[in-house]
């Protein structure tokens, strides 16, 4: 990292040699006027926004086309079944092998990092899931489609990991509202993913025809095929995924114009935006008030509570990504053959329902990330999403019900995974590693739990798949209120007794004082400069003999 120079500092040239070659004149002068009142909390994210807007609309329309790789597959599971000739208990499967190589694609990307740049993989992995997306009607095979699936899974998962990284290694402690708005987008490529496959499903139940059996899987449905080759000549599920390939081909030129930009920068001279003007931007905003970054409270507790609280974060990830991706593949299911014996064209709308939901929450969260902390929307995420599971099962009779609770769920589980990202971002420093390792862990989620409510909704019956959603639900109760204690065992707030603690840090501005709004402007700046590597000591008035730590910057750099 090449040092910085100030321009507003005639004697930045005698500067001293040692440590991170820091003009402190010139650091105190950019902290004053970042934490001068003119400046609201809105306008500081536009101007972030401003700054990094190619990079941020990109990343939005990469998750846009990762929404759509996910939610396709609920609506037209059965259509694949007869395309395939595969029953639909075996067509579970299709799900594990998507999840197993989201996974892998996830762990992979935290290492890849090391090597190629960010903006290369997203190019390569947003052409390659739009490949594999064109390639789907090609196969006629379960196998062949399990390929497929599973190298749309592996690019899936090292966009996941890579858009993530990027967006907290370029705005920091102020990502939340960032991160709410790619995921975001997720939930729009997720939503107008049904909507595009609803007109050419089939509405055929192909399980007789393949079981050998007289009776049909959804008994309420006509049966429009005699036989399983007159059912497969009927099916126009084809042009579904046509549809959806061509709706990801722009992003692949967005991606493209990313990896352009640096290059161009490159040849014409100019510093690549995602090292200086990065690290830039983190040095200019580390006199806010609200940093957390390398505090000496932090740095003497050691790594045993830094590691539970990405373990417990993970296990979050783990809980309600699994149940997404079960709620998102099995509704439509479950409307058709469960209590309440939905049309199956009214239940592909219920499914886009959910996704609409699940973008109109992460909408809603764009803005409440602004004026709420993370660990206050997240309680109010786990409260709603077990309310909505709560009323489907005791009312699982009532059609007006599963709307409501399907409702519900798509918005309240729309913003867990950002929300959880953010608060572990507050508790700790978050690095691509650390990253990589929660996006490891929602991606074991999304494997495993579909899985498992697959083989119970054959083995039970359709009413497991409310009882398995709300026993993740009480799960992620304890596992939060677990997290949010490690939580404060890491922040250590001021002397707020008992149960005060616990409202107090709902509420932003309280959270404030109690770490310490009114510190020393040049002692908040040495604790952030901390994450730079020195060997010389910056002496504050608040640390007379020059007794503050020292860490390397975590945030690496792809190159």
């Amino acid at each position: 990292m090449q040092p910085m120079e100030s321009a507003s500092s005639p004697d930045s040239a005698g500067a001293p040699k040692g440590g991170s070659n820091i003009d402190l004149s010139s650091t105190l002068r950019s902290g004053l006027f970042a934490s001068g009142v003119t400046q609201t909390k809105g306008q500081r994210y536009r101007e972030l926004f401003w700054e990094n807007k190619h990079t941020t609309v990109t990343m939005c329309f990469v998750f846009w086309s990762f929404g759509t790789c996910v939610a396709f597959l609920g609506p037209t599971l059965l259509d694949l079944g007869c395309k395939t000739g595969t029953v639909f208990s075996t067509m579970s499967w299709v799900f594990f092998s998507q999840s197993f190589f989201v996974l892998l694609g996830s762990a992979c990307a935290g290492f890849m990092l090391k090597r190629f740049s960010r903006e290369m993989m997203l190019l390569v992995g947003t052409f390659m899931m739009t490949v594999s997306m064109a390639s789907i009607p090609m196969c006629n095979a379960l196998w062949a489609l399990a390929i497929v699936l599973a190298v749309m899974g592996f690019f899936m998962g090292t966009i996941d990991t890579v858009a993530n990284v990027s967006m907290i290694c370029i705005y920091g402690k102020d990502v939340s509202p960032f991160l709410q708005a790619i995921h975001f987008f997720y939930g729009v490529g997720a939503f107008l993913s049904p909507m595009i496959a609803q007109p050419f499903l089939l509405n055929e139940d192909c399980s007789q025809f393949i079981s050998n059996t007289s009776e049909p899987l959804f008994p309420n449905e006509t049966q429009p095929a005699a036989t399983l080759e007159e059912a497969r000549s009927m099916t126009h599920i084809d042009y579904a995924f046509f549809i959806m390939a061509l709706t990801m081909v722009p992003v692949v030129i967005l991606a493209f114009s990313l990896v352009g930009r640096k290059h161009c920068l490159r040849l014409l001279g100019g510093a690549p935006p995602d090292r200086e003007d990065e690290e830039n931007k983190e040095y200019e905003s580390m006199a806010d008030p609200e940093i957390r970054y390398a505090s000496e409270d932090q740095l003497t507790k050691g790594t045993a509570p830094l590691v539970i609280v990405t373990v417990l974060s993970a296990t979050l990830m783990f809980l309600y990504d699994g149940l997404q991706a079960s709620y998102g593949g099995y509704i439509y299911s479950y409307a058709v053959k469960g209590p309440v014996k939905f049309r199956k064209s009214d239940a592909a709308y219920l499914n886009a329902l959910f996704w609409g939901m699940f973008a109109l929450g992460r909408l809603l969260s764009i803005a409440l990330a602004t004026r709420l902390s993370p660990s206050f929307m997240l309680f109010c995420n786990i409260i709603g999403c077990t309310t909505g599971l709560l009323l489907m099962l005791a009312l699982r009779y009532n059609h007006l019900m599963l709307i409501v609770g399907t409702c519900l769920l798509g918005i309240f589980m729309s913003s867990v995974f950002p929300t959880a990202l953010s608060l572990t971002e507050q508790y700790i420093h978050v690095t691509p590693s650390t990253t990589s390792f929660l996006v490891f862990g929602a991606a074991v989620g999304e494997m495993t739990i579909p899985v498992i409510v697959g083989h119970e909704f054959e083995l039970t019956g359709p009413t497991s798949f409310l009882v398995v959603g709300l026993i993740l639900c009480f799960i992620s109760i304890i596992v939060y209120m677990t997290l949010w204690l490690a939580g404060l065992t890491i922040l250590k707030p001021d002397e707020t007794p008992g149960i005060m603690v616990f409202f107090a840090k709902y509420m932003p501005k309280t959270v404030q004082k109690m770490e310490g709004e009114n510190a020393s402007l040049v002692n908040q700046n040495v604790q952030y400069y901390s994450r730079m590597e020195s060997t010389t000591p910056i002496q504050s008035p608040d640390d007379p003999d020059g007794k503050v730590k020292f860490l390397k910057k975590e945030c690496e750099t792809s190159y």
